[in-house]
């Protein structure tokens, strides 16, 4: 009971900033910094988890077969939060989730059907086709150095996302 009224909070507070959500992770987790050297981010410094599959993620691929694609999100790209070993909270391209997933070495569970949703409507999106896509993988890989997240059900993949770094202040 304390952790759905905990997690109610978050949502709360998550749906009231659309434009950035900061996730704290547990103490255990080991960051890194990198320096960019692109000439956008030059010198701007970057928090890194040392496990490869936590952070924020953004979609860029949506598998056609959901009944729609990446183009039907115009008011914002779902992404995903993966905050620690078992949560994951983001955005269903209107409203904040959360919830929890399972994984192993290249197995992974959303346990979609318990997600919490915040309930803005928010006009000709189908956030279930997000969320249910994400319900139906079962496999996952984080290619390109960290950089590319592909969620597939089997060998078909489902979803992809390119990995979001925040700025830190300093």
């Amino acid at each position: 009971m304390k952790k759905i009224i905990t997690l109610s909070i978050a949502l709360i507070f998550m749906s009231c900033n659309t434009q950035k959500t900061t996730v704290e992770t547990t103490q255990n987790t080991e960051e890194t910094t990198t320096v960019m050297e692109n000439s956008e981010n030059a010198g701007a410094s970057l928090v890194q988890p040392k496990d490869p599959l936590l952070g924020k993620w953004q979609l860029d691929y949506l598998s056609p077969t959901s009944g729609r694609d990446i183009s039907h999100y115009k008011i914002q790209k779902p992404y995903l939060n993966i905050v620690d070993d078992h949560k994951v909270a983001g955005n269903n391209g209107c409203n904040n989730i959360a919830g929890e997933y399972e994984f192993d070495e290249r197995k992974i569970n959303f346990k979609t059907d318990k997600f919490a949703s915040t309930r803005m409507f928010c006009e000709g999106v189908d956030e279930a086709a997000f969320v249910n896509t994400l319900g139906s993988v079962n496999r996952y890989a984080v290619m390109d150095d960290g950089l590319k997240l592909i969620l597939s059900a089997d060998d078909v993949v489902m979803l992809s996302f390119t990995k979001v770094f925040e700025k830190v202040e300093r």
